[in-house]
């Protein structure tokens, strides 16, 4: 069988994600029979990447919780505020309450610039995770073409053992009837206690 590397290999995204096909680098199996054995360049370069990629969204998320938890205090302490001035005409609370308000559109625009971010990663994700599906699977086809031609190989000498063995048995049983037609032809001219004394004179075990 001839394996013909092809780099430029289609893969239908549409599919892809239908099947949910995993992010490779956390995935045991993927592991177990691509990363632990075949540690190409291509394969190194592409798990490196999206090992970064997926250490760099999981810190973005963590700052947009962060952000999403300061925008929750502040929106409680809004309303407090908003409360003592509204309720108890308490007007000394408006430089604080403004610059609660302030602090929220600032809040705001951090949390949608993360957002977008996230997204960023994870389409990034994606787009390498499919990088690193397409070498797997020149890889797999690799080596199924090698173990293919190993397992022609293998049939064959297979093949050619049993014709071997099917030669040896034809060639024992040959040799066993011959044996014994020579031993009862001496039987039968010298009798049975003449050839128990040759038989110990030629024979040994």
């Amino acid at each position: 069988m001839l394996f013909r590397k092809n780099t430029d290999i289609e893969v239908d995204e549409k599919i892809i994600k239908k099947n949910r096909v995993p992010v490779l680098i956390k995935d045991k199996e993927w592991k177990n029979i691509i990363a632990s054995s075949h540690t190409n360049k291509t394969i190194q370069f592409f798990s490196k990447q999206l090992e970064d990629l997926i250490n760099e969204e999981k810190e973005s998320l963590r700052q947009l919780n962060n952000n999403k938890q300061y925008k929750t205090k502040l929106m409680n302490k809004i309303i407090y505020l908003s409360d003592l001035l509204n309720r108890q005409g308490k007007e000394d609370v408006l430089p604080e309450l403004e610059k609660c308000k302030e602090e929220i559109t600032k809040v705001n625009e951090i949390i949608d610039e993360i957002m977008d971010k996230t997204q960023d990663y994870s389409r990034e994700i994606e787009r390498v995770n499919l990088a690193l599906l397409k070498e797997t699977i020149v890889i797999v086809y690799k080596d199924i073409t090698i173990g293919h031609d190993k397992l022609l190989a293998v049939d064959q000498e297979i093949e050619e053992l049993r014709e071997k063995l099917g030669n040896l048995r034809d060639e024992k049983d040959e040799l066993e009837k011959k044996n014994e037609k020579l031993y009862s032809f001496l039987h039968t001219v010298i009798g049975h206690k003449e050839m128990e004394k040759l038989d110990v004179l030629f024979l040994e075990e």
